[in-house]
């Protein structure tokens, strides 16, 4: 990647998170080594100094392009992306709560049980499993309203045909995920993004 499209695409970003009404935006340097990620970017930093892309997507976007994905990473390390995986959070405090006493209530009755210690073992670890599965639909269903939010700030029609555009490329990653797995759990395929901005009103 020439090191004037990295330039321009810095500009871009700063253009975004000044639409975002992000301060404190310093970001220095563009590294394409996000390795498994081809239809997102993310910063690091306290200041969001460094943009990591995907190095499937080098040379293959125009730095324009890459608006509506740095918006919907800027979104979503915002405080409005943590208030929503804080609420997804409280949605689990009920049942983790209460596998949480389940679990302390078996070890008060069987406590001289030599068993007792291996099946507490066992047995939160797949609460724990169970919860995360639970907490899945919530991130999924967070990362589908930073894309609208995205949207917002973009323009839905410019968000669409970058998504278009990527999905064309048949990118390993992209069509692995649509293809399911636990991963689509937590995280929606590039096909449910496109469908996501269609269902918005032009």
């Amino acid at each position: 990647m020439a090191s004037q499209d990295d330039a321009a695409i810095i500009e871009v970003a700063r253009e975004v998170a000044g639409q975002c009404g992000i301060s404190g935006f310093d970001l220095k340097r563009v590294s394409w080594v996000w390795p498994d990620q081809s239809d997102e970017c993310r910063f690091l930093g306290r200041n969001r100094n460094v943009l990591l892309l995907p190095k499937a997507l080098a040379g293959r976007l125009q730095p324009s392009e890459w608006r509506p994905l740095i918006a919907a990473s800027i979104i979503s390390a915002s405080s409005g992306g943590k208030l929503i995986r804080r609420e997804a959070l409280a949605r689990m405090i009920i049942p983790a709560t209460l596998v949480g006493l389940g679990l302390v209530a078996v070890a008060l009755s069987f406590l001289k049980q030599q068993w007792t210690p291996g099946v507490l073992e066992v047995a939160g670890a797949t609460a724990f499993a169970f919860l995360v599965f639970m907490f899945a639909p919530a991130v999924k269903k967070n990362s589908l309203f930073v894309d609208r939010l995205a949207a917002e700030v973009v323009g839905r029609e410019n968000f669409l045909q970058v998504l278009q555009k990527i999905d064309a490329m048949g990118l390993k990653d992209v069509e692995r995920l649509k293809a399911g797995g636990v991963r689509r759990r937590f995280k929606p395929s590039l096909t449910e993004r496109i469908e996501n901005l269609q269902r918005i009103l032009g």
